[in-house]
């Protein structure tokens, strides 16, 4: 019976950090018309209230692959500055995994996916 209970409370311990670990990928960032816009790699959550605008795809290739630092900033700068024509104020960026079979990447040539959200509650 105590295993169970322990076994229970690790999983839920588990599901909530990897929930606030998603959280810390998203920040505040400037749009280049001055806007605010909420970015990261996490779906808005459900008390900021949003309504999905869109969504398309960025160019992440090779170059992306090798410095994948870079090509994240890169792609959510651009992510950002599109956001507010879009009418959105919340991008959900989405970059291809990592995921090799005989140590060549299988998603090498995948592009990143970027998710529009117009949110009526975003955090101050």
């Amino acid at each position: 019976m105590l295993r169970t209970a322990l076994a229970i409370g690790f999983v839920a311990i588990s599901l909530a950090a990897c929930s606030a670990v998603g959280q810390l990928t998203v920040k505040d960032y400037q749009a280049s018309s001055g806007e605010r816009v909420l970015a990261g790699q996490a779906e808005p959550n459900s008390e900021y209230r949003c309504q999905k605008l869109g969504q398309e795809q960025q160019a992440w290739g090779l170059k992306g692959n090798l410095d994948r630092a870079a090509a994240t900033a890169r792609v959510t700068q651009v992510a950002v500055d599109a956001a507010p024509s879009k009418g959105a104020n919340y991008v959900h960026v989405m970059l291809p995994s990592e995921k090799s079979i005989g140590g060549f990447n299988v998603n090498a040539f995948s592009d990143a996916q970027v998710a529009y959200f117009k949110c009526s509650n975003l955090p101050s």
